[in-house]
């Protein structure tokens, strides 16, 4: 048992990475992703992305694979979290199956920002917490306050879980880094108040699909009526309302909150897998349609998210695809090289997409999207994009 159940982790690891390297092959930098790496920050990710692109050359492969190594060193952790929390090895695997596949676990596999070093670190944490390595735990727990300010809310959870454990030393600790993290980073609370709470939700159920996202809130509710809660529910439970609240007086960035709900699966299997197992056979037959539709669910959002190209096949406009920002500047940039220009002038973000793949700024060409036919064609599946290069007086 013990041999095939570590096969089938390992199978499930390898075909996973091999699907998200394709997924990452048919990508090309966005705006975002680009000045995360042209920017000059001390940040850990962006001396990790920088150390992979000078090993393996300025492509999107050698830009993504960090991101895929954190997210499979995540994968190990988290099923070695399971093991702690779940009450079988099974539970433990089916906890690290839902994990992999989340639509926001995936995307933080692939896209290119800090979600990926923040859920690896909460492993970290939590899991030399739960293995009751003490000394490892508030190394890596202080540490954390220096790699991104997201640990703000891990901070605040474990306050929480310190005063309810009566756990002294870890309840200041927890004051005292959210309390420091809040003084380093700050908490931008300026703009026009504006409610964002629905905007906020629908997120919530795009990241987790929506059958896993209404079972998600309601093991908040039901382990909240129970006097034993464990360390995960006052992550996803702090996370979560922390994060609504917020979204009541203004939009927030969810990429500082949902790391640490993604991580809660080991939790929301315990949680079925117990009142599944109290049922005789013949009353989990809800059980069993809840469970399949959520699978059946959550593959087709991870075949949507890997192959997101072939949607360009079923809408009318590229800037419709909801991944349309992550695709095009690699070819672009191939078909100037193949007429010779290595310098264009053209709008900031796509000359900031266009810098990663050797196109520098020119002040003897501008490029241009057109309407009509151009000098360049770019195809997303059946769909025509034109561009077209001017000589600048």
């Amino acid at each position: 048992m013990k041999f095939s159940l570590n096969l089938a982790v390992f199978l499930l690891l390898s075909l996973h990475c091999l699907a998200l390297f394709y997924g990452a092959s048919t990508l090309s930098i966005s705006y975002d992703e680009a000045k995360i790496f042209f920017s000059n920050e001390n940040d850990a990710l962006l001396y990790l992305l920088k150390f992979f692109v000078y090993l393996f050359g300025q492509n999107d492969l050698a830009l993504r694979t960090p991101i895929i190594i954190l997210h499979f060193l995540s994968s190990i952790l988290l099923f070695i979290l399971a093991l702690k929390i779940t009450k079988t090895k099974k539970d433990a695997f089916f906890s690290l199956l839902l994990f992999i596949f989340l639509p926001g676990s995936v995307a933080s596999a692939l896209v290119v920002n800090e979600a990926s070093l923040v859920i690896f670190i909460s492993l970290l944490i939590l899991c030399a917490y739960e293995y009751q390595k003490k000394l490892l735990f508030y190394f890596i727990f202080i540490l954390a306050i220096f790699i991104d300010k997201s640990f703000l809310i891990l901070f605040l959870a474990f306050f929480f879980f310190a005063l309810y454990k009566k756990d002294y030393l870890l309840f200041w600790t927890s004051l005292f880094l959210f309390a420091l993290s809040f003084y380093f980073y700050g908490f931008d609370t300026s703009g026009r108040p504006y409610g964002f709470f629905l905007d906020t939700l629908a997120i919530f159920a795009a990241c987790f699909s929506p059958l896993v996202f209404i079972y998600f809130f309601y093991v908040i509710y039901r382990l909240f009526l129970k006097e034993d809660k464990p360390l995960l529910w006052f992550i996803m439970a702090v996370t979560f309302i922390f994060c609504s609240l917020l979204s009541i007086r203004q939009k927030i960035y969810l990429d500082d909150f949902l790391p640490f709900c993604v991580i809660s699966t080991p939790l929301l299997v315990s949680t079925f897998m117990s009142s599944y197992r109290v049922r005789l056979a013949n009353f989990r037959f809800k059980y069993n349609v809840l469970m399949q539709c959520a699978f059946i669910s959550l593959v087709f959002f991870y075949i949507f998210l890997i192959c997101n190209p072939l949607l360009y096949s079923y809408i009318s406009s590229a800037q419709k695809h909801f991944a349309y920002n992550y695709h095009g500047a690699k070819e672009l940039a191939l078909e100037l090289k193949k007429r010779g220009i290595y310098a264009i002038k053209t709008d900031k973000p796509l000359q900031t997409r266009l810098k990663f793949y050797g196109i520098s700024q020119s002040s003897k060409f501008i490029l241009e999207r057109s309407d009509k036919k151009g000098d360049i064609v770019l195809y997303f599946g059946p769909l025509k994009q034109y561009y077209e290069i001017r000589r600048l007086r």
